[in-house]
C-alpha cells in the first residue's frame, strides 16, 4: 500500500496538521477541496478537524505541541521492573503487551498519536496504584490504544483495543484481561464485529473457532450484566474465569499470540475501500461502537476508585472511547443514551 501524507498549517495557531492515508486518489481530492481546519477543545485536549468538500464527515486529531504525550519514548521503558506495590507483587500480564508491541512495530509503520499528558499517566494518592497509556497509529489503522494499571496483588489490569482506519470494514481487536487479588482473574479476548451480518461473521469470525477449540478455558460464557453479547462481540470471543493466575501464562498467553496473528493476516489480506459512504459507515459503527462500551465498561468504576471520578470520566470519553459523550445524568438506571448523530441500530 502506498501511503501518502498532506500537511495543512493552520495560520491562526501556528501548527501543522498532518493526515495520512493509504489511498492515493484520497489525497488528490482532498487537495482539490482545499481543507479548512476547525478547532474545538475536550478536556482540555485541543481537536483538529479537518473539512474537506466530500470528505467532512472524516475527522483527523491532531497534535499540538502543549499538553500532549508521546508514547515510544515511554514504552521503551517497558517491561516495568516491579510492581509499584512491591517486588513481591507479579506484574502479571507485562508479558502481553511488550509481545503486542513487538508484533505491531515489526509488522507495521508505526507513528505515535498523541494525547493529553495528565490521561498518559496517574498515581494514585489513596492506595499504591498506576495508570500508563501508549497510543499508536498506522496506515492500516488510525489507533491502537493500551493501558495498564498497577495496583499489586489488588488489581492487575491491561486493555487494549485496534481500530482499523474506517477504510476497512475489520472488526475491532478488543482484549481485556484483570486479576483482583489472588482468586479472580478475568480475560476477554474478541474480534469484535462491527456487524452481525452472517457473510461479514463467516469472513472474519468464523476461522477463529479452530483456535478457539485448543483452549477449553477459555470458552467460558461472559456475564450479561454489563454487556449484550449480540452487540460488539462474537461467538469465537475467548472468555476465561479462573481461581489463579496459573493458566495466564499456561493458556491464556498462548491463546493470545494466536488471535493476533490471526487479526495481523486479516488486516494484511484485507483491501481498503475507496468508497466516501463505506469509509463513513465504517467510521459510525466504530463510534457506535465507543458510544455502546464508555456507558457499560465496568472498568470505569474502578478508574474512580484509584484515580477519582473526574480523572476517570475524562480518561474514558476523551481517551478510551474518543467518540462517546457522557451519560446524561436524567437517564434512567440501564437506559442506553445515544451519542448525537450515531447509529443506534445494530
Amino acid at each position: 500500500m502506498v501511503t501518502t501524507r498532506h500537511s495543512e498549517r493552520h495560520g491562526a495557531l501556528g501548527f501543522v496538521v498532518s493526515v495520512g492515508w493509504g489511498r492515493p486518489e484520497v489525497l488528490r481530492d482532498l487537495k482539490a477541496a482545499k481543507p479548512s481546519c476547525a478547532v474545538s477543545t475536550m478536556g482540555g485536549t485541543r481537536r483538529v478537524s479537518l473539512r474537506c468538500g466530500k470528505f467532512s464527515t472524516l475527522r483527523c486529531s491532531a497534535a499540538v505541541s502543549d499538553g500532549m504525550a508521546e508514547s515510544s519514548a515511554r514504552e521503551a521503558r517497558l517491561p516495568w521492573d516491579e510492581s509499584i506495590a512491591g517486588k513481591e507483587h507479579k506484574l502479571l500480564f507485562m508479558p502481553f503487551i511488550v509481545h503486542q508491541n513487538d508484533r505491531m512495530r515489526s509488522e507495521f509503520e508505526v507513528t505515535d498519536l498523541p494525547f493529553a499528558k495528565e490521561l498518559s499517566f496517574q498515581s494514585s494518592e489513596r492506595k499504591a496504584a498506576r495508570i500508563e497509556s501508549w497510543c499508536y497509529r498506522t496506515p492500516e489503522f488510525r489507533k491502537i490504544r493500551s493501558t495498564y494499571i498497577d495496583a499489586g496483588i489488588a488489581a492487575q489490569v491491561w486493555n487494549s483495543v485496534w481500530y482499523p482506519d474506517p477504510a476497512y470494514d475489520l472488526p475491532l481487536l478488543g482484549i481485556d484481561f484483570l486479576s483482583f487479588g489472588k482468586k479472580k482473574v478475568l480475560c476477554i479476548l474478541d474480534f469484535q464485529p462491527m456487524s452481525q451480518d452472517a457473510q461479514y461473521l463467516a469472513k472474519y469470525i468464523d476461522p477463529l473457532a479452530s483456535i478457539k477449540s485448543k483452549y477449553p478455558g477459555l470458552a467460558g460464557q461472559m456475564s450479561a450484566r454489563f454487556y449484550d453479547e449480540n452487540q460488539f462481540f462474537s461467538k469465537q470471543l475467548a472468555f476465561g474465569r479462573f481461581e489463579n493466575a496459573d493458566p495466564v501464562m499456561a493458556e491464556l498467553y498462548p491463546a493470545f499470540k494466536e488471535y493476533l496473528e490471526a487479526y495481523i493476516a486479516a488486516i494484511k489480506r484485507a483491501t481498503p475501500s475507496t468508497d466516501p459512504e463505506v469509509i463513513a459507515y465504517n467510521l459510525q459503527r466504530q463510534k457506535d461502537y465507543d458510544q455502546y462500551s464508555a456507558e457499560r465498561d465496568p472498568a470505569v468504576g474502578l478508574f474512580s476508585t484509584y484515580f477519582g471520578s473526574e480523572w476517570a470520566e475524562r480518561f474514558t470519553h476523551d481517551f478510551l472511547f474518543e467518540h462517546s459523550v457522557p451519560v446524561p445524568k436524567t437517564s434512567a438506571p440501564g437506559e442506553r443514551a445515544v451519542a448525537p448523530g450515531a447509529n443506534s441500530s445494530d
